[in-house]
């Protein structure tokens, strides 16, 4: 991202039918973008965890509000990927990973993390 302290996330959520992109500022949560059931796109802010508000230079929170916008769009999914999707999510809805399993998990996880964002 072009302004410091700010990061975004993109994944999918097993409550949500497209992904989603969750932007941090300085590891704090402050919003989530998502676009379901092709709608316009909806944003979820967060409560900051020490004051009552969050405040950031209007033009920055404009660009990051884009920025994560357009990243989300590109992973928008066709009405093939979304069965696919859908398809994974009732395969693995009651799956209860033993901790290797998990671990395994967290540490894929770690490596796109890494890879994408750093």
């Amino acid at each position: 991202m072009k302004y410091k302290g700010w990061k975004t996330i993109l994944g999918d959520l097993p409550d949500k039918e497209n992904p989603v992109a969750d932007v941090y500022y300085q590891n704090n949560h402050i919003f989530q973008i998502s676009k379901e059931d092709n709608t316009d796109y909806t944003i979820r802010f967060a409560n900051h965890p020490k004051r009552a508000y969050w405040e950031f230079p209007y033009k920055e929170a404009t660009e990051i509000l884009q920025e994560a916008k357009d990243h989300l769009a590109k992973l928008q999914r066709t009405p093939e990927e979304q069965a696919e999707h859908d398809a994974w999510v009732e395969k693995y809805k009651d799956w209860e990973p033993t901790p290797e399993e998990q671990a395994d998990y967290e540490r894929q996880i770690e490596e796109q993390r890494k890879k994408y964002y750093e």
